[in-house]
């Protein structure tokens, strides 16, 4: 015997337990399962569970029960109700009030109802209709007869054809119950022989609230009544209208009085449980009732000043329906005296209200506004770039007057006593809700011990009155004409200006058109041959301009011979708009600026013609050596790191050639108008003490329009004021040092240049 044999045979009887179980396993469960199905007569039927079919079931090849003829399904028709299945599963339709207001709840506020009869309504109803209608929102006119048809009147009536006048008001409620119930907030009924002040009703109702159960009106003369007179008029609401309605049959029933007033108190009282009351939620309820055969006109000139007639809400027992419009007379002449007292309150309160608004509580440090402080010569760390500076010009204005105030109010508050010395110091903040605020360290002589005092005071200047200042109507659909200044030395930042105007306004199709301003040397030619200097520009334009033909935009020029020197911003301008219409809209720039859309549709909206000029402050780049963050600076990104917002730089401007037309010859006698090559002789820009911004500023009386343009952006140019001067005023020379000073960087830049330069030993600081 081999050893692979005895091996297996090792292993076989250390396993047979196992596979012996396992088969009897197996045979006692093929044997079980017919007494299994047998326990299981409703799942399946009697087909299936012939031996046949369940030699099948057991077959695992077999297709089960998966065939259509072999399903039978089980219907439970245990409480099953076929008109109730119909009704469920019929898809509801959702209604839908035709009015909003009925579907919220929302209600008019007050309907009046007037008791009249087939007599008065053509005199009484048309009067009282004229003089309450506009008061209210609804005035129906309840009388025993047929309706507006056989009275021809132009009013709300309706008519009851009952023989029965003691329900005659019972009819009236079940009219309004049923057709405005859920219409008004407050129903008033009234008779025809009383006038009402509508506006003091209508008022005194919207003071009301519409919660309460209100039944208010004038209690009738007997003190134990718990009614409301009709005569002087009845207010109920919607909630105690809506009890009466449901008690009208009872109401209906126990009516044993003539008088309308007591069966409609007795109803009400009935279903609400509720007395008549004059006064509510801080509301008095006042009715006059007029003597008998009294003459009403004569009668209001005696007793017309009584409070008790003033503030009366109705006035019953009118003798006649004139009377009526008396009355309104009356009330209307006493309405416009309230009115205009009112008038002059609310002027006197807004003219004496405190102006200044409080101070607002910064959220974080970034956020502070700082005090400047002062003396009586100087204004200490005025900005970030000087410590102290003299008081001159406005600001000693501002601070003498707040500083004289403060003198006179010590003077009226003391009598005199204090006598004025000097200022000890001071203190201002400019907080743009506010104003300016100010402390003051004030030297005072006290004269009567005649020592010297000091006194701390604290002053406002308060913003002025806000004015809104019309403006004509502008649209972003204008075209611009930039005109672009350019020598011989900056021909290659004009290409690069030129293909960035090509790339950002024609081929997005801006309604544009780049003029070319091209400054010849004497004697230079400028016939577009090999010897002309700007013939790769004029190439350039004219390739362009042939590419986006179709799109309207172009790239024109305009050559300009000098003399011997560079020509004014006045004479360039002036040979430049001689070859545009009057109202063409002009905006000079320079070959540094990074224009975008954002920036021209500014232009658009801030030019206006014969109102507006617009002058954008450019975002300008400090100089590369200071800027540690290179990448922000080659995106041009808008950052104080980066660069600041030149306000020296006046060289970008907006405007229409009529407007600068106009400014222009006002000017003409000390600054005379270019009008051709010719003329560049009499120009004198060393004599010329501002320029077009200038210009707009002392001759014109257009606004002129400067603020700080971020998508203007213009990349660090040497201004080199040295060469600048030559042809210069001195005002213009100061403002060419302040904006080179500013162009180099932050003082924080400039400072580590410093100590890196003294560091690799090539200079050291001076003691």
């Amino acid at each position: 015997m081999s050893s692979a044999f005895k091996s297996l045979l090792i292993h076989g009887r250390q396993s047979s337990p196992v596979i012996i179980g396992l088969c009897i396993g197996i045979a006692l469960s093929l044997i079980r399962t017919p007494f299994i199905d047998d326990d299981c007569p409703r799942s399946l039927s009697p087909e299936i569970q012939t031996n046949e079919r369940l030699g099948k079931l057991r077959d695992l090849r077999s297709n089960g029960l998966t065939t259509e003829e072999d399903y039978e399904p089980r219907l439970v028709l245990d409480s099953f109700n076929k008109e109730e299945t119909s009704k469920s599963t019929k898809a509801e339709k959702l209604l839908r009030p035709r009015y909003y207001t009925t579907e919220l709840g929302i209600r008019d506020k007050l309907l009046v109802a007037v008791i009249s009869t087939e007599e008065s309504i053509g005199t009484f109803g048309i009067a009282m209709n004229k003089t309450l209608n506009h008061h209210v929102d609804k005035i129906i006119f309840f009388i025993d007869g047929i309706g507006t048809k056989k009275f021809g009147l132009d009013i709300p009536i309706v008519g009851f054809k009952d023989e029965k006048p003691l329900i005659k008001v019972f009819r009236m409620l079940t009219y309004l119950h049923e057709n405005y119930l859920n219409e008004f907030d407050y129903f008033f009924i009234v008779s025809d022989r009383t006038y009402v002040h509508g506006r003091k009703l209508h008022k005194m109702v919207k003071r009301i609230s519409i919660s309460e159960n209100v039944y208010m009106g004038m209690l009738m003369d007997n003190p134990e009544s718990l009614y409301c007179s009709i005569d002087a008029g009845i207010v109920l609401s919607h909630s105690v209208m809506q009890a009466v309605g449901a008690k009208l049959s009872w109401c209906t029933r126990n009516t044993y009085s003539e008088a309308d007033t007591d069966n409609l108190g007795r109803c009400i009282l009935h279903a609400t449980d509720k007395p008549c009351v004059s006064s509510l939620q801080g509301q008095q309820y006042i009715s006059y009732r007029l003597r008998e055969d009294v003459e009403v006109v004569s009668h209001l000139q005696l007793i017309g000043g009584s409070s008790l007639v003033r503030e009366a809400v109705t006035v019953s027992n009118v003798p006649e329906a004139n009377d009526l419009f008396a009355l309104h007379m009356f009330y209307l002449q006493d309405d416009v005296k309230h009115v205009n007292k009112s008038i002059q309150e609310f002027i006197k309160e807004i003219q004496t209200a405190k102006p200044n608004a409080p101070v607002i509580k910064r959220e974080d440090t970034f956020d502070v506004i700082c005090w400047d402080t002062f003396n009586a010569t100087h204004i200490f760390l005025p900005d970030d770039y000087q410590n102290a500076k003299p008081i001159i010009g406005a600001d000693k204005l501002d601070i003498m007057s707040v500083v004289n105030a403060s003198i006179s109010h010590m003077h009226i508050k003391t009598k005199g006593n204090l006598e004025y010395r000097g200022i000890e110091y001071g203190h201002r903040r400019l907080d743009p809700t506010r104003g300016v605020d100010y402390i003051l360290s004030l030297i005072f002589r006290d004269n009567t011990s005649g020592q010297t005092v000091t006194r701390k005071l604290e002053a406002c200047r308060s913003l002025t009155e806000p004015e809104i200042i019309p403006m004509p109507y502008v649209t972003e659909n204008n075209r611009i004409t930039l005109v672009l200044p350019i020598i011989q030395a900056e021909m290659v930042e004009a290409v690069e200006f030129v293909k960035r105007y090509e790339a950002e306004c024609m081929v997005s199709g801006e309604h544009t058109f780049l003029l070319l301003a091209l400054l010849y040397q004497p004697g230079v030619s400028s016939e577009g041959d090999d010897a002309d200097v700007f013939k790769p520009l004029k190439d350039l334009a004219l390739k362009y301009t042939r590419e986006h033909h179709d799109a309207g935009s172009k790239v024109g020029w305009v050559s300009i011979h000098t003399v011997s020197h560079r020509p004014s911003e006045f004479a360039l301008v002036d040979l430049v708009v001689k070859k545009l219409q009057e109202d063409t809209l002009v905006l000079v720039t320079k070959h540094s600026s990074h224009i975008s859309n954002d920036f021209l549709n500014r232009v658009r909206m801030n030019t206006i013609l014969n109102w507006q000029v617009f002058s954008a402050v450019p975002f300008t780049q400090y100089h590369p050596e200071g800027v540690p963050d290179q990448e922000a600076y080659r995106k041009l990104e808008v950052s104080k790191n980066v660069g600041h917002f030149d306000n020296y730089n006046f060289d970008h401007i907006s405007f229409y050639v009529g407007d600068y037309t106009a400014a222009r010859k006002s000017v003409a006698e000390t600054i005379p108008i270019i009008k051709n090559v010719k003329d560049l002789k009499r120009d004198q820009p060393e004599e010329y003490d501002y320029g077009i911004y200038g210009l707009f500023l002392r001759a014109s009386n257009l606004h002129v329009l400067r603020a700080a343009e971020p998508s203007l952006k213009l990349v660090y140019q040497n201004i080199e004021c040295n060469e600048k001067t030559k042809t210069q005023s001195e005002r213009h020379k100061y403002f060419c040092s302040l904006q080179e000073g500013y162009s180099f960087g932050l003082r924080t830049q400039l400072s580590k240049l410093v100590l890196d330069y003294i560091e690799q030993g090539k200079g050291k600081l001076r003691e």
